[in-house]
């Protein structure tokens, strides 16, 4: 191979040390014509049009924006926008186009008031659309959390817009609620409620949005910032290799035909790589297959081995199952007898005085001097939450009533919890809950005799008007509190 003479090298130099001081800002010139040609596009004259997301609609006498937009049920400013026109003066026989803005029905699921569903175009960004609805760009990755960039939409990708409240919209996931969203974020629940209008926590379900107001996602927007800056660096990197391997080439065409067959000699090098590799995936996978198939032959016999146990296990169970159904039956019946005795002579009773020192043989004692039993143990006939059964008694009486120690124990919650404010104490295997206090009087690891002050009646969490929640479980399981009370 020919050496490149001094001058030749001395351009070279200088050639690449202009390109990699100037980067992206100064173009190179090359002999060659890298333009594209340019494409005519005609535009068909159509009385009306619909296409993907807006219609095309051609202005007739008369006509107004102010109509159309009534008639799409559209603003008159994005039909301005989509149009690209800067006033609302129109002329017969003028092309303009309306946007189309899809809803989210409720039965598929359900948006907070005033946001509706954008179908983004083509060529459409964040900007662009923050500009078209009056929204800031914080304000719309708020109401969009999982946007993944900046600059980039795909076409068909649909994005809600706020109209009315600005703040965070995230969809309810298993196992969580209204309460729970809101705590989460440290906005007020009734704050909450009211944004997406309801009136229960509950009226929300798993799979709905909520929109939590005044949270903005200022975390998300500045890491879409951060990779917008990434994306800009690498793409300016990218375009400063590109143009040096193009310089590349330039270079490589006034080299001998020698050089020109040194790098044919390389391709097929190459080719022969990627030939012998591409043999060894195959080889690779083919003996993948066979392990898979392997493994699946011994999970169809541990299968068909845990069927021949399960089965044998259900026989079993469903003969201790209905022997224990019979001994269940007259218990039941029998516990219904008294729950139906208690409730006749309980419910809807004021006690007016209480005697602290009548105490049944249980060592349980009324935790309430003066109540109304609002709500006794079992099944109701509303429900709250998922489940209508009660799993304690409900003693109504005015806010700030004290609160006494039923049974002695150690103070292991006092604070707010399942049921607002609450304390429970515990003894061995059993644990008495106190719900819906205004305040709670002890601390946790406190220990506290029958008869004690603990706190004062109150509606604190999911309640209807002050009152005390009263429940007594039994190695972990709630159980009748007219069973230990005198």
């Amino acid at each position: 191979m020919k050496s490149i003479s001094m001058t030749a090298r001395r351009l070279t130099a200088a050639a690449i040390a202009l390109l990699l001081q100037q980067a992206v800002a100064t173009p190179l010139v090359f002999p060659y014509d890298f333009r594209t040609a340019t494409k005519t596009i005609s535009v068909k004259s159509v009385e009306s049009t619909v296409e993907r997301g807006s219609a095309i609609v051609r202005i007739e006498p008369g006509d107004s924006l102010t109509q159309i937009a009534a008639e799409y049920g559209v603003r008159v400013k994005s039909i301005m926008w989509a149009t690209g026109i800067k006033k609302d003066q129109l002329k017969p026989g003028m092309l303009i186009r309306v946007p189309l803005v899809a809803v989210v029905e409720d039965s598929i699921t359900k948006l907070p008031p005033g946001v509706v569903v954008h179908e983004v175009q083509s060529g459409e960004t964040l900007s662009t659309l923050a500009g078209r609805y009056g929204l800031s760009i914080i304000e719309l990755i708020s109401a969009n959390p999982y946007t993944s960039s900046l600059d980039r939409l795909k076409e068909g990708d649909r994005l809600m817009i706020p109209s009315a409240q600005r703040g965070l919209i995230v969809r309810i996931k298993p196992g969580q609620d209204l309460v729970s969203v809101a705590d989460f974020y440290g906005v007020d629940v009734g704050r909450v409620a009211k944004a997406n209008g309801v009136s229960l926590p509950s009226d929300v379900s798993e799979g709905d949005y909520v929109l939590l107001p005044g949270v903005m996602a200022e975390g998300t927007l500045e890491a879409l910032n951060d990779r917008r800056q990434t994306e800009i660096e690498n793409r300016k990197k990218r375009e400063l290799l590109e143009r040096y391997q193009r310089y590349l080439v330039f270079v490589k065409r006034k080299k001998q035909l020698q050089y020109e067959r040194y790098l044919v000699y390389l391709q097929e090098k190459q080719e022969r790589k990627a030939r012998e590799a591409q043999l060894a995936k195959e080889r690779a996978i083919e003996e993948a297959r066979q392990e898979a198939i392997a493994r699946e032959r011994a999970i169809e016999e541990a299968r068909q081995t845990a069927i021949a146990r399960e089965q044998s296990r259900k026989a079993e169970a469903r003969a201790l199952a209905l022997q224990k159904q019979r001994q269940q039956q007259a218990a039941v019946q029998a516990q219904q007898a008294r729950t139906a005795q208690r409730k006749a002579s309980a419910s809807k009773v004021v006690r007016a005085s209480y005697d602290s020192g009548s105490v049944a043989n249980t060592g349980f004692q009324w935790p309430l001097r003066s109540f109304t039993i609002t709500s006794g143990y079992g099944r109701r006939g509303f429900w709250i939450g998922s489940s209508n059964f009660h799993t304690g008694l409900d003693m109504g009486a005015p806010t700030g009533t004290p609160i006494y120690a039923a049974s002695s124990g150690r103070i292991t919650a006092s604070g707010w919890g399942s049921y607002g404010i609450n304390v429970f104490v515990s003894n061995g295997n059993m644990r008495v809950i106190y719900g819906h206090m205004s305040r709670a009087a002890v601390q946790v690891g406190q220990y506290v005799d029958r008869g004690d002050l603990l706190g004062y009646v109150g509606c604190t969490g999911i309640c209807t008007g002050p009152h005390l929640h009263f429940e007594v479980q039994r190695g972990g399981q709630h159980v009748n509190p007219y069973n230990y009370l005198p």
